[in-house]
């Protein structure tokens, strides 16, 4: 399998950029420890923010990306402005992630993110994305859904 881990996020607050963790595998360590929410709402929940990329990051290529606090995590690349899916590198790894939103976000916006790690692919993240394309990660990304963890969130 290429892809490793899987994390959903939605909107669960009145933020329209913090998205909790609702379903994951919780197999990516620095995940389990960087989006662990220490206050307020779901304390020792995760939760990840799905922002628009700041001007100062040198990547030009992308215009969102998804961060947790001061921490970037991943920007977002969408070749194909009108797929619901997108591909990045997470900081400070060798890691490749893919990103897909909800299908109708042109419509509603993005209520739902999700998230698939790919460990050690972080030079490989165009190919991930010609993969994902021509289907070809359809079976590992559903396998990864379908072995994920609820996760409760609290007040």
């Amino acid at each position: 399998m290429i892809l490793t881990d899987y994390y959903k996020g939605v909107i669960l607050t009145d933020s329209k950029c913090r998205f909790d963790v609702v379903e994951c595998t919780e197999g990516y360590e620095l995940f389990e420890s960087l989006l662990i929410n220490k206050r307020k709402f779901n304390v020792g929940g995760l939760s990840f923010n799905f922002v628009d990329r700041p001007a100062q990051w040198k990547e030009k290529a992308t215009n969102k990306a998804i961060t947790k606090g001061t921490s970037n995590i991943t920007s977002i690349k969408r070749p194909d402005p009108t797929s619901n899916f997108g591909f990045g590198d997470i900081a400070n790894t060798n890691d490749g992630c893919l990103i897909g939103y909800n299908p109708d976000f042109q419509k509603v916006g993005v209520v739902e993110v999700v998230i698939f790690i790919a460990r050690g692919c972080r030079n490989d993240t165009v190919p991930l994305w010609e993969l994902l394309k021509d289907g070809e990660l359809d079976e590992e990304m559903a396998k990864l859904k379908l072995g994920a963890v609820t996760k409760s969130v609290t007040n």
